[in-house]
């Protein structure tokens, strides 16, 4: 038989007490926080999911951030758009009616001078609105340049009417950005451009970059690459004009490359934008074939000196409208002119439509990110909350427990010699 003393069935008595009184304790902290573990070794499990719940509504978060952010910028996209189509609209009437020979008669000349003036404030109006900034101070279609304007105007002295010399008029707007777009991560891996670089939305018709070189001969002399538009085009070595040619027309562009009559090569947009064309490190095909100056300037502004470059900005129609005004040109403003106008305004149009497009998508997946984090926050609740009735059932349940245990403690525990001599 197992000897029972008076010192184990102490002992055993305080360990279960002991016992009980950590459980009493982890329970009453569960009611004091309202969180079921208080480290990661209560409940690895538990802990895991906390972890992944709360990193998710972190980066929810940010979404919802990304998003709010992308949707104001978008938004302020869309207001100078608006702008520049009413400013459009405006100068189409203008066109129209001086096409018609409205102004004609005894006060021609003074009307036509006030439509010059205003063409020229429209002119500046669009300016303005090109190099506008978002509530950062950042411009808006500078693409990835954001230390400088996005547009440099080029004022000069021009002839108007009967001789007439006007001062300080816009001959000419020179885009200084570049070709990047912003964007906003809206969901993992999931980016949304929230940007127009200056290039697009601002160019009235389709360019056209024509080579004067003579082609026939060329072949290419060891693997390069260079880039239209930011697309790359790998050329591999004894490649032809032709191989080139097909290159860039399989390549994913709003860019066509002909051969013409003296193998000469041409670059034609299919959508009105100004083409950007770089050679990649020491690649020189751009070079060799008579597109790109060999000085090694910098986009736009780089193309071969000895190349035939066609096509318009918003800018130049509105300088060229102005101009065909000033020399009473009816005929180029009914023709020419108005043609210009209306695609320099679908443009704007199209991008605009662009736009709204984007904006609808941020406010649906704003939606869904809401509805996500909404679900996300209801997981981690039930992950690492309590359930408050539950819990404090048990806690009485084990206070309970306890005043049992105490109770039957001081009948089993017997009296001692030293409790007689008290």
């Amino acid at each position: 038989m197992i000897r029972i003393t008076n010192m184990m069935q102490n002992n055993t008595l305080i360990r279960n007490l002991n016992r009980q009184q950590v459980s009493f304790d982890e329970t009453q902290n569960q009611l004091a926080t309202g969180l079921k573990i208080r480290r990661p070794s209560d409940d690895p499990s538990v802990a895991t999911n906390q972890m992944f719940f709360r990193s998710r509504i972190n980066e929810l978060n940010q979404f919802e951030e990304n998003i709010t952010d992308g949707y104001q910028r978008l938004k302020h996209v869309d207001g100078v758009l608006d702008n520049m189509g009413e400013i459009f609209q405006r100068v189409r009437v203008l066109a129209v009616q001086a096409a018609n020979g409205i102004y004609q008669g005894d006060k021609g000349f003074e009307l036509e001078v006030a439509i010059g003036k205003e063409i020229d404030q429209h002119l500046r109006a669009i300016v303005d609105l090109a190099n506008s900034r978002d509530a950062t101070g950042q411009p808006v279609f500078g693409g990835y340049v954001i230390e400088r304007p996005p547009f440099e105007p080029i004022e000069s002295k021009i002839k108007g009417l009967e001789g007439l010399e006007l001062k300080n008029q816009f001959i000419g707007v020179q885009y200084r950005g570049d070709i990047g777009e912003q964007v906003r991560e809206i969901e993992k891996g999931e980016y949304v451009p929230v940007s127009i670089p200056g290039n697009k939305v601002f160019w009235g018709t389709n360019m056209s970059l024509t080579s004067k070189v003579d082609n026939s001969d060329y072949t290419a002399t060891s693997d390069q690459k260079f880039k239209i538009d930011g697309v790359e085009i790998q050329v591999s070595v004894g490649d032809t004009i032709d191989d080139v040619i097909d290159k860039i027309n399989n390549s994913p562009l709003e860019v066509k490359a002909n051969k013409l009559a003296q193998d000469n090569i041409s670059l034609t947009s299919t959508a009105p934008h100004q083409i950007w064309v770089e050679d990649m490190g020491d690649g020189t095909v751009l070079k060799d074939i008579g597109l790109i100056d060999p000085t090694g300037s910098e986009p736009p502004n780089n193309y071969s000196k000895s190349a035939t470059v066609t096509g318009l900005s918003v800018f130049d129609v509105l300088i060229q409208f102005r101009n065909d005004l000033l020399q009473k040109d009816q005929e180029r403003i009914g023709g020419r002119d108005l043609g210009d106008l209306d695609l320099a305004l679908e443009n704007i149009l199209r991008y605009r439509s662009d736009v709204g497009a984007k904006m609808n998508r941020l406010e649906q997946h704003e939606q869904r990110v809401s509805q996500d984090k909404s679900y996300m926050t209801e997981l981690l609740a039930k992950n690492e909350g309590i359930d408050f009735p539950e819990t404090i059932m048990n806690l009485k349940w084990l206070e309970t427990i306890h005043q049992y245990a105490l109770n039957v403690g001081s009948k089993v525990i017997k009296p001692t010699l030293m409790d007689f001599l008290r």
